[in-house]
Parts: structure tokens; C-alpha cells; sequence
């Protein structure tokens, strides 16, 4: 272990399982080096949501409490993913007045624009910021690439995408983090952790839609440009699948996930479970369409889709996506390894592992934001990721 460089724990809430991964940092390492890695199945969890604070708060003490003993030290920064139903996203266009005399632009100048666009979130009052991302920028009019800073002018406009989480599931989630006396340095939604170690630039450019369908929800992420264009959670998930085969089949749940997972027996027909299953991802693909048509980029992502998740192993999965989309599909598979140094593989991992690429790097200098007291500050760090 290198000495004086500091170490991050991503966590990973899932409906079916917590997943936390700890790993060293730094400027002179180029990614996070995996110390030590933990998953047990998750309770208190529906659909992404805490539903029960105790259980949740229990299961995150567990998670630090067995990496810290594993790897001999105390974490410098935790951070944490949150991937409810509750989360949407919405483009904003704002404006602000630049504020000084010799009419350069400042980052209180870019803050002052965001803010603007925050009461023209839908249903704000019941919301919670999670990110606000600037995405498109305007000085008197005209569009500029990268970042205004410095830049002159007299009225800075911005489009940002707000990523929002209902207040109750926010607050749910702060409060499971207080009994379990954590604090933690950022919250991030966890599809976007989940691309920084899956997405290359080149796609994230192009056009692309990291999909990850899980147990009990599928995650939605739209890049362009090599910034989000669309954050979504849909409330399906392979848990699905499983209930449509155990009714149609009537079996048991247990039977129907051995079926799901092509653990099949001469009793049942291949062809009926493709067909359920089928069927469900057809009315998946749908919803996923309709989603795509917010941002006007249904069947127009040139770099396709790239899928993970737990139930992204199911057979033909590919096929049956590639029908209901229209785009190319390519199943997630061994990206970490090139990033962990072998030492992660399955893409179950890339949430976990993803929050640590966006640890502060100046403990310092870095504003640690405190969600147990709500704060809601602008990263530097986190934003980073989306420069061009």
C-alpha cells in the first residue's frame, strides 16, 4: 500500500444486494487500486428506495465496518449511490446577468445561472437536487464550446440537466445514514458512477445508452457530446421476468429464477419461457422508447447500447433488445478488469467501483458535502468528468 494516499469506499445500495468496494487513490495513480470488496444480499431495499431505515442503516455499518477491518485503515471519503424510482431528469435553459465590472464571467456568475433554472423544475417543491450538470452555454446569444469562465460578455445563459430524487426517498435515505452515524462526502446517482469505468469517451461522444437492468428496476442513461442528456429509473427489473414465468408456469419464484437463468429441465418448454420473457422485455423496450423520445434520440444513438445489471446474462437478451430498440447491443462484460488491475471482472461491481474515480482529490481544499444535514454544493471534482 502506498503511503499518505488517501482511500475511498463507493457503496453500492441495490434492491437485491449492497455492494462496497474500497480502493487507494491519487494523482499519481491513474485508477483506483481495489484493496478490498464486499456484497451480501440487501434488506430494507424496494425498488431502489429505503423502506426501512434501521435495516438499510445496518447493512451500510456492516459494509465499512468489514472493509475498514479487511484493509487495516479508516477510510478518508465515503461515498454513496442512490438509484430509486424517484429519480428523473429534467434540460433547463436559465440565465443570469455576469456581475463583473470588466464583464468576465466567474463561476458565481455560472452558480447565479443554475440557480435560476431551479424553480423551473417540475413539482420542485417535492424534490431533491441530486446533480445539476450544465450542458449547453451562451454568452449574448451566442453558443460557446467548454467552459464561460473568463469569457466576456453581459448575460450568461445555460441548459442544465437537473437530476432529482423525491424529498421522502432523500430523507429516508439521510435518515439511515444518521442511525448508522456515517457521514458521507457525495451522494451520486448510481447509473452515472456506474459509466465512468463502462462508457468509453469515444461512445459518451457519439451517442450512447448505458441501460442497466437490475432486479427490481432498470437505470437509464443518455450521453451526447460526452455529457448526459437523460437520467431515468424505470420500475422493472428482472424480478419480473421471474414472477411472469412462476405465474404463466405455475411454479414456484425459486423454480422460475433457475428457469430465468436457462437452468431448464425437460418439463418445461425453452420455447414458452422465451416467449414470457420475451414479452416482458418487449414492454420494456417500450417504455425505454418513450423515455428516449424526451430527449428526441429514440433509434438515434449511433454508438447503441450498452447493457449490464443483474439480469443483463439472460439469454438472447441482446436479440430480443436489439428488436425493441432498434440500435446496436452490446452486453457489458469484462470492462473493469482493464481498470482494477484484474482484481474486478463482473460489471455488478462498476457502481461501487465508479464513486471511488470521483473521491475528492485535496481533502483540504475539496467541499465535503455532509447528506445526513442536506447540503447540496457544486463539486468540482464530480463535474469534471463531463469536460469536454
Amino acid at each position: 500500500m502506498k503511503k499518505n494516499n488517501p482511500i475511498a469506499i463507493g457503496i453500492d445500495i441495490g434492491s437485491s444486494h449492497i455492494r462496497a468496494v474500497a480502493c487507494l487513490y491519487g494523482e499519481e495513480i491513474k485508477y483506483p487500486l481495489v484493496l478490498a470488496t464486499y456484497k451480501k444480499e440487501s434488506s430494507g431495499i424496494s425498488h431502489g428506495n429505503v423502506v426501512d431505515e434501521k435495516e438499510v442503516a445496518e447493512s451500510i455499518s456492516n459494509a465499512i465496518n468489514s472493509l475498514e477491518e479487511e484493509i487495516g485503515e479508516t477510510p478518508t471519503h465515503i461515498l454513496i449511490s442512490t438509484c430509486g424510482t424517484q429519480i428523473s431528469s429534467s434540460n433547463i435553459s436559465s440565465f443570469a446577468q455576469v456581475t463583473k465590472g470588466d464583464t468576465s464571467v466567474t463561476d458565481l456568475d455560472i452558480d447565479n445561472a443554475i440557480k435560476d433554472g431551479n424553480k423551473n423544475i417540475p413539482d420542485i417543491k417535492n424534490k431533491t437536487i441530486i446533480h445539476h450538470i450544465p450542458t449547453r452555454f451562451k454568452i449574448d446569444g451566442n453558443e460557446i464550446s467548454g467552459d464561460p469562465l473568463g469569457m466576456r460578455g453581459n448575460k450568461l445563459e445555460v441548459k442544465t440537466l437537473f437530476v432529482t430524487s423525491g424529498n421522502n426517498a432523500i430523507n429516508s435515505l439521510k435518515k439511515a445514514l444518521s442511525i448508522a452515524d456515517v457521514r458521507v462526502t457525495d451522494i451520486v446517482t448510481g447509473i452515472i458512477a456506474e459509466s465512468i469505468p463502462l462508457l468509453t469517451k469515444k461512445q459518451k461522444m457519439a451517442g450512447v445508452l448505458l441501460l442497466n437492468i437490475g432486479s427490481q428496476t432498470t437505470s437509464i442513461l443518455v450521453y451526447e457530446n460526452n455529457l448526459p442528456l437523460l437520467v431515468s429509473i424505470l420500475p422493472i427489473g428482472g424480478d419480473d421476468i421471474t414472477k411472469d414465468i412462476a405465474i404463466s408456469m405455475k411454479i414456484t419464484i425459486e423454480e422460475a429464477e433457475e428457469i430465468k437463468c436457462d437452468d431448464m429441465n425437460k418439463l418445461h418448454s425453452k420455447r414458452r419461457v422465451e416467449e414470457i420473457i420475451e414479452a416482458r422485455i418487449e414492454n420494456l423496450c417500450e417504455k425505454i422508447n418513450k423515455e428516449l423520445q424526451k430527449v428526441n434520440r429514440s433509434e438515434l444513438l449511433p454508438a447503441g447500447v450498452i447493457v449490464s445489471g443483474d439480469s443483463s446474462k439472460i439469454e438472447r437478451l441482446d436479440y430480443m433488445l436489439r428488436n425493441g430498440l432498434k440500435l446496436p447491443i452490446k452486453i457489458s462484460k469484462n470492462e473493469l478488469a482493464r481498470f482494477s488491475e484484474n482484481n474486478l471482472h463482473d460489471t455488478e461491481w462498476a457502481r461501487a467501483y465508479g464513486l471511488c474515480f470521483l473521491a475528492p482529490q485535496d481533502n483540504e481544499k475539496d467541499i465535503i458535502k455532509d447528506i445526513v444535514s442536506g447540503a447540496v454544493n457544486y463539486v468540482k471534482k464530480f463535474f469534471s468528468q463531463f469536460l469536454p
